[in-house]
């Protein structure tokens, strides 16, 4: 059953190849494929692909968790350029990554990503996030596809009692903004989310240690604000926010169909509702309408780009 008002339910990555970038991701993860077929046409020109498109999609989720999932599409013509090309996780713009718990052994975890594709940022990090002790490691792809997983230390781990694999459904994502006071009112202000956590310091730990690949010698003196929001207040389908305090790239006019993590899907009561806050918070409307969601039904869409670039999208089955 989908969960409504309640977080996002997937998230959409755009790849080369879904049918081959499926092949590796889930048994790295441990997934399984729950949907696999060829995009719908309408679906496809949302997306930006060309008419002659054959478009792909595979969805992958946790065998024992209806939501977290990972949605890849690919279009079949020559594969663009990556949303956030040549980015380092301090650069603005887009859909930074997605977040997923290491439940048993992280190194083990990390290797398998390894083995897919996947590359890190930094070694393994000791992470103190706000009252949260963690180990952390962030890696990317050749798509675009960043990860980051998370094994929590301290205090002990509640919720996924019962919950087979190595890896969890994924539970949040994030995005690195300019503005923290514009993105924080778009989520609380406007979409009425509530605060999950929100903590300020510095990007590295004592001694400069980091899990986004900043120098060692510089992490400790750079600011950091950090916000994670979501419409019951739970760490699942969460977004969170990141300010650093120094300045880098922008990719926030980078549009699918160029590669990367392309969307969040949040099934909602209240499309219109949702359409409203969306513009109150400074967003563009770039899609409504009705479109399949495979495997789950028919469903009205509607698509919004914030003002740093990340797509967010509101559904209603039925």
């Amino acid at each position: 059953m989908i969960a409504l008002d309640n977080g996002f339910q997937e998230v959409v990555g755009i790849v080369a190849d879904a049918d081959e970038a499926g092949r590796r991701l889930a048994p790295a993860l441990g997934y399984k494929a729950l949907y696999a077929g060829d995009l719908a046409a309408p679906l496809g020109a949302t997306w930006g692909a060309g008419p002659a498109a054959r478009a792909r999609e595979v969805l992958l989720v946790h065998p024992d968790k209806a939501r977290g999932a990972i949605r890849l599409l690919s279009f079949g013509e020559e594969p663009r350029a990556l949303m956030r090309d040549g980015a380092q996780p301090w650069d603005t713009g887009g859909i930074f990554d997605i977040n997923i718990r290491a439940l048993d052994d992280i190194e083990t975890l990390h290797h398998a990503l390894g083995r897919a594709g996947h590359r890190a940022f930094a070694p393994i990090t000791n992470w103190q996030f706000g009252a949260l002790a963690v180990r952390e490691v962030v890696e990317n792809d050749a798509d675009g596809l960043c990860i980051a997983l998370m094994q929590r230390v301290s205090p002990p781990l509640q919720g996924y009692e019962g919950v087979g694999g190595n890896a969890s459904w994924v539970f949040n994502s994030t995005q690195v903004v300019t503005d923290f006071a514009q993105a924080r009112a778009l989520f609380v202000d406007h979409l009425g989310w509530v605060p999950v956590q929100e903590t300020e310091g510095f990007a590295g730990n004592e001694g400069g240690i980091n899990c986004m690949g900043l120098p060692l010698s510089l992490a400790e003196q750079i600011p950091m604000q950090i916000g994670i929001y979501q419409a019951q207040g739970r760490m699942e389908g969460s977004v969170e926010i990141i300010s650093f305090g120094c300045s880098g790239h922008d990719f926030s006019q980078s549009r699918p169909p160029m590669r990367g993590w392309a969307a969040l899907r949040f099934p909602v009561t209240d499309i219109d509702g949702f359409a409203r806050a969306m513009v109150a918070g400074g967003c563009e409307i770039v899609e409504a309408g009705r479109v399949e969601w495979a495997p789950y039904g028919s469903a009205e869409l509607l698509a919004a780009v914030t003002p740093w670039g990340a797509r967010l999208e509101g559904l209603r089955l039925g």
